[in-house]
């Protein structure tokens, strides 16, 4: 079996940022990879921001995907600062992905979650549960960011229609 296309899913964050690779065939796909990036809030934020810059550069040369899928900003109004932080983080991801000339798609959570579980309303763990069942792979989704990236990843290959 050939690969058809490789795509990194990307769940952003500044204290974890979760990566997925994924190989997508024809008529299934499979988990090549899953991670998490962490930072330390002790740190500058600058210093933050390039540890991701420099993962996110590092895992696309190491996995050589060709399009990246990765989690919109969303936040309400009480969480400003949050979406704030995390649209930072989001920016460097965003920039290796550019540098790298892989196309970005961004999906927000409730599409994915959707998409995924059948419920935009899905807890963390039904998240991953669904995560596992896709991929038939129950160390796939080892953690909450991990999990959020694989289904960012599944969700850009549905609407695409990559697997029939």
């Amino acid at each position: 079996m050939s690969r058809e296309i490789r795509i990194i899913g990307v769940d952003p964050g500044l204290s974890n940022t979760g990566y997925a690779i994924l190989d997508f065939f024809d008529p299934g796909w499979k988990a090549i990879e899953g991670g998490v990036i962490r930072t330390k809030s002790s740190d500058p934020l600058e210093v933050r921001l390039a540890i991701i810059y420099d993962d996110i550069v590092q895992i696309i040369e190491e996995f050589s995907p060709v399009e990246m899928a990765i989690e919109d900003l969303h936040s309400r109004v009480k969480f400003a600062r949050t979406a704030i932080l995390m649209g930072h983080a989001r920016g460097v991801v965003v920039m290796a992905a550019g540098r790298s000339k892989l196309p970005v798609t961004d999906y927000q959570p409730t599409k994915a979650k959707n998409l995924v579980t059948g419920s935009g309303r899905a807890t963390k763990e039904q998240i991953k549960n669904a995560v596992s069942m896709h991929l038939d792979d129950k160390q796939a989704a080892k953690n909450e960011h991990v999990a959020d990236a694989f289904s960012i990843a599944l969700c850009h290959a549905m609407v695409r229609n990559v697997v029939k």
